[in-house]
């Protein structure tokens, strides 16, 4: 399943985002040290397809300014959208025709689309966004900024270097495409408070900081329409074990909601099974 990710704010979230924005040139600043000019990453929104680190960063701090923020309040958000391998690789063979392990099999045309295709799906979960707060407000009225990257790297406390099968800082392998999301609080155009970490699940009897609120932003809905949305966009199949309800039954589903959903799963990967041995004797 896609997910989506609102991450925890720091004091860095209650001044400018500049520090934030310099940071994601980090990928950029790798490639450019290899050489590989090509698989360079800008910039973009709903509106543009290209923008500066400067452009970026201006879009957000500007957007904050003179709509009644307090010093204490975070000025912007940060979001993450994650894929799993099986996902990107649906992209990879939709542009590529062929079956494709690294990004770097892609050729020139190809990798154009690929990032295309994932620009187009960060400007669909936007939207998602932007009507998850259930207050009538449109893609076009809220202020973000988006970077594609396609490298992850080990850290320290990841399994693998626990286990030493890796060293941190070590390149993983395969496809590692995500999307990193910056979005100011505050409306474009009204003094519209506009918080992915609202406490709430509808539109009634909100809480944020311990005050009463209209308006909410359900992190779990988000995450859903979007999967909704991967899936729409690309024609994607996805199994029972694969979809956002699925996991989060398992985890805080009833016994009884949890045992049925452990047999579905079990019906499912039999069914998967035989169709794979099925497909071998045509071969």
């Amino acid at each position: 399943m896609p997910v989506s990710i609102v991450h925890k704010t720091t004091n860095d979230n209650k001044g400018s985002c500049s520090k934030y924005g310099f940071y994601l040139n980090k990928e950029n600043k790798e490639c450019i040290k290899e050489g590989r000019l090509q698989d360079l990453q800008p910039f973009f929104n709903l509106r543009n397809k290209r923008l500066t680190t400067m452009e970026a960063i201006a879009l957000i701090d500007e957007n904050g300014k003179g709509k009644g923020l307090r010093s204490n309040q975070d000025r912007y958000f940060t979001l993450t959208l994650n894929f799993s391998q099986k996902e990107l690789a649906h992209l990879a063979k939709k542009v590529a025709k062929r079956n494709i392990e690294n990004v770097k099999e892609l050729n020139g045309q190809e990798f154009e689309k690929f990032n295309e295709l994932l620009s187009d799906y960060t400007k669909q979960a936007m939207k998602n966004y932007a009507n998850n707060f259930n207050k009538g407000i449109t893609e076009n009225q809220i202020a973000w900024f988006a970077k594609i990257e396609h490298r992850r790297h080990y850290k320290g406390n990841d399994e693998e270097v626990v286990k030493g099968k890796a060293i941190s800082g070590q390149l993983k392998d395969g496809l590692q495409s995500h999307v990193h999301v910056t979005v100011s609080r505050m409306h474009r155009n009204w003094r519209i408070n506009l918080s992915p970490l609202t406490n709430a699940r509808t539109g009634k009897n909100l809480v944020l900081n311990g005050r009463k609120v209209l308006g909410g932003f359900d992190r779990s809905n988000w995450k859903q329409l979007n999967e909704n949305s991967f899936d729409t966009l690309f024609d994607y199949k996805r199994g029972l074990d694969e979809k956002y309800e699925t996991h989060r039954t398992l985890k805080l589903g009833s016994l009884d909601e949890k045992r049925r959903l452990q047999n579905q799963l079990e019906e499912e990967r039999k069914r998967s099974l035989a169709q794979e041995k099925k497909n071998q004797k045509s071969l």
